[in-house]
């Protein structure tokens, strides 16, 4: 299993199945529904109460296909493999019918979730990622979206020293982390909340791909119900 997926706590196949739904924004409710996947059994394997059995993996990877999500067998299992793709446009998460009241947070997550494809096509080159941990806290929590613009140009990169980034590695791997520059010329990324329970607060990256500032970012407050934006 890569570094990478550790750093995201995606290291339990339990994880992973959740992450995959989230991707989807659809609730476990939804999914009963329209695909016959007891809400309880998927809990179960989603929080690891019971585990993964073979056939319970191919109807979760069935249900994510027909929801639009291309997924690899491997990825669920070890963590290895190709990272799951949204290949259905934006409208396909508005398709549950219109007078199914959704829970608050869950209704929240379909306006983020708008908000983000909005950024991404407002600049070419924009990327977005999902902040899944403490690790940039208190600045970013959990839950919320930042975004920027990638830059592939190394002899750029010198300039986002010191700035809040998302980097992409040439391994696949993608951390959001402040971005430094060590007296060799070395970059490294490092955690901005010395609380965190990462295993790694600074890692250094050689093989990086691209770099992007963070410019944007969507907080999430479901308890005001205001939608915090910078």
């Amino acid at each position: 299993m890569s570094q990478t997926l550790v750093q995201r706590n995606l290291d339990t196949p339990g994880a992973r199945l959740k992450y995959l739904r989230s991707i989807l924004q659809l609730t476990r409710a939804h999914i009963e529904k329209e695909y016959k996947l007891p809400e309880i059994t998927l809990k179960s394997w989603e929080n690891g109460t019971n585990k993964l059995t073979e056939n319970g993996l191919k109807r979760c990877i069935a249900v994510y296909q027909s929801a639009g999500l291309i997924v690899d067998e491997n990825w669920i299992i070890s963590g290895e493999g190709l990272d799951p793709t949204v290949r259905r446009s934006l409208e396909h998460y508005f398709s549950m019918p219109s007078d199914v009241k959704l829970p608050v947070e869950e209704d929240e997550d379909l306006a983020i979730l708008n908000e983000v494809d909005k950024f991404r096509n407002l600049y070419d080159g924009a990327v977005a990622m999902l902040v899944t941990n403490d690790e940039m806290s208190p600045y970013y929590e959990p839950g919320s979206y930042v975004g920027g613009i990638l830059n592939k140009e190394a002899s750029d990169w010198e300039k986002l020293v010191g700035k809040d980034c998302i980097v992409f590695l040439k391994d696949g791997g993608k951390f959001f982390r402040r971005f430094y520059q060590d007296s060799l010329g070395r970059y490294n990324i490092a955690c901005v909340n010395p609380t965190t329970e990462a295993a790694q607060p600074v890692i250094y990256v050689p093989d990086i791909d691209g770099v992007a500032q963070a410019i944007w970012i969507r907080k999430r407050d479901v308890i005001r119900g205001s939608k915090k934006r910078m």
